[in-house]
C-alpha cells in the first residue's frame, strides 16, 4: 500500500472501497492492480507509484470532503485517466529538456551558430543554478528509461524526501532553467540586431 496515507486517511479510503471490512484489504489491491495494467498497457513509466499516486489523490479528495464520491472505483479510473494525460505532457517536455542536457553534455566540436547560441545560453543558465540544483537536475534528466528511474529513486532516498515531491522540485527546476535559457538566446539575439528585444518581464529573470 501507498506509504504517504496516515492511518485515518487510509483507513477512510478502504471504507469509500467497501463497507466490509474483512473485504476492503482485498478491495484494495484488487483496484491497484487494475490501475498497474492500466499504466503498464498505456506505457507509463513506474505503473506501480503512478497507482499509489493515484490513491493519494482519491484518499486526499476524500479527505476534503468537498463533495460525495458515490462510486470510489469509477472516480479513481477518472484520476488515472487524467494522469496518463499529465504524464504525456510531461514526457514531451522531458523530450525537451533531455535534448537541452544533450547539448550540454555534447563534445566541445564545432557547431552551427544556432547550436552553439543555444549550448552558451544552456551553460550559462546552468552556472546559474546551485552545484546541488544543477547536480539533481542531472541526474533526473540523464539515462535511459530505467536508468533514469534507478536514478530517482536514488534521489529521493538520499534527499531523504518522496518521489512525487522529488518530481515536483525537478518541475521547478527545470521550468527556471527553460525560462532563463529562453531569455539568455532572446538577449543575444537582441544584441545582434535580428532578434526581439527583452520585455520587462524577460529582463528579471536573467
Amino acid at each position: 500500500m501507498t506509504q504517504d496515507l496516515d492511518s485515518a486517511a487510509l483507513q477512510a479510503l478502504l471504507d469509500a472501497l467497501t463497507p466490509d471490512s474483512a473485504q476492503a484489504g482485498e478491495a484494495y489491491e484488487s483496484l491497484r492492480r487494475r490501475l498497474i495494467r492500466f499504466f503498464r498497457w498505456n506505457n507509463c513509466p513506474a505503473p506501480e507509484e503512478l497507482a499509489d499516486i493515484a490513491f493519494d489523490r482519491l484518499a486526499a479528495k476524500l479527505a476534503s470532503g468537498e463533495e460525495p464520491i458515490l462510486d470510489p472505483t469509477k472516480f479513481i479510473l477518472g484520476i488515472a485517466r487524467m494522469m496518463f494525460h499529465e504524464q504525456h505532457v510531461r514526457q514531451i517536455r522531458e523530450k525537451k529538456m533531455l535534448s537541452l542536457f544533450s547539448l550540454f553534455q555534447a563534445s566541445r566540436r564545432h557547431s552551427d551558430e544556432q547550436q552553439q547560441r543555444h549550448e552558451d545560453a544552456l551553460n550559462h543558465c546552468l552556472e546559474c543554478l546551485s552545484s546541488a540544483n544543477r547536480h539533481l537536475l542531472e541526474r533526473y534528466y540523464t539515462g535511459d528509461a530505467a536508468q533514469r528511474i534507478q536514478n530517482r529513486q536514488a534521489l529521493a532516498v538520499q534527499l531523504d524526501i518522496g518521489l512525487n515531491a522529488l518530481r515536483n522540485r525537478a518541475l521547478r527546476l527545470r521550468k527556471q532553467l527553460e525560462d532563463c535559457t529562453g531569455c539568455q538566446l532572446a538577449k543575444a539575439e537582441s544584441r545582434d540586431g535580428f532578434g526581439p528585444t527583452l520585455t520587462n518581464k524577460q529582463k528579471t529573470i536573467l
